[in-house]
């Protein structure tokens, strides 16, 4: 049994608990409802659409993708199927990949599924000239998504409860998407208070402004800003590019999963 049967298998399971009916029905109502209201009870450029699709997306999104990730691992451990799956030739490595990739492919069809209704009512009711903004909002959607995959999946490899990786999932949540600006603020007030940067400032120092982006959801949004704004892949300033935040998004692809690899391989699985 390879990375690719796991991932496979888990995506089948997924399927028939109906959890991907139901996040791509979310993502599908959320972003489709949101973008018709907005043509329709709203004088907005699709420009304007797309800004308030992104930054709704990174409140909505990353619940569905970390509700469909933090019990990859704690479910099947709890019901004692995770030891008869690790004693057939996949390994421990094989079994936390193939179930990234199983909830990853999951979560990027509801994304998709649903920034597709947003390019749908985008053509029809504001013209086609926007699309290329749709489909660079589409992708930086889908990295910030996966990435939040990752942080489910690599809690759910370290916490040896479901209810520990569901606590831990929610904890994340409120960091980084809900109390983000509040900590942003606080320590930008605490390094004016103490010298660190000219009180009145224009514009936040560099340093800050890359705390704000150092999280999947902003690091999305800053993306799709960048391309929206005409930036260039590699040709503006770090804090202005597109390469930084995307950048950002990678890392936090790569790194919970790489943790939670290495507190799964050493944990007892009873």
């Amino acid at each position: 049994m390879s990375v690719q049967t796991v991932a496979r298998k888990d995506l089948a399971d997924a399927g028939r608990s109906s959890a991907l009916w139901a996040v791509a029905a979310l993502a599908v109502l959320f972003t489709g409802g949101v973008s018709t209201l907005a043509v329709v009870f709203a004088d907005v450029s699709a420009q304007q659409m797309l800004q308030l699709i992104s930054q709704l997306a990174a409140f909505i999104f990353p619940i569905l993708a970390l509700m469909a990730a933090k019990g990859a691992i704690t479910q099947e451990r709890e019901s004692g199927s995770l030891r008869t799956l690790l004693s057939l030739p996949p390994s421990r490595g094989d079994v936390l990949l193939g179930k990234f990739l199983g909830r990853s492919t999951l979560v990027l069809f509801a994304t998709f599924a649903g920034t597709l209704v947003t390019g749908v009512v985008v053509g029809v009711a504001l013209g086609v000239s926007e699309i290329g903004l749709v489909a660079a909002l589409a992708v930086f959607l889908a990295l910030m998504a996966v990435a939040f995959v990752s942080v489910g999946v690599g809690v759910s490899a370290a916490a040896s409860t479901d209810g520990r990786a569901t606590a831990f999932a929610v904890g994340y949540y409120i960091l980084t998407v809900v109390l983000l600006s509040l900590i942003v603020r606080a320590i930008t007030f605490l390094a004016a208070e103490l010298g660190l940067i000219a009180t009145g400032a224009e514009s936040l120092p560099g340093w800050i402004q890359f705390l704000r982006m150092a999280v999947p959801n902003e690091a999305a949004i800053a993306a799709y800003r960048a391309v929206a704004a005409g930036h260039s892949l590699f040709g503006s300033a770090p804090l202005q590019s597109v390469w930084l935040p995307t950048l950002v998004l990678f890392a936090w692809i790569v790194l919970p999963v790489a943790g939670g690899l290495v507190r799964f391989r050493r944990a007892d699985l009873g």
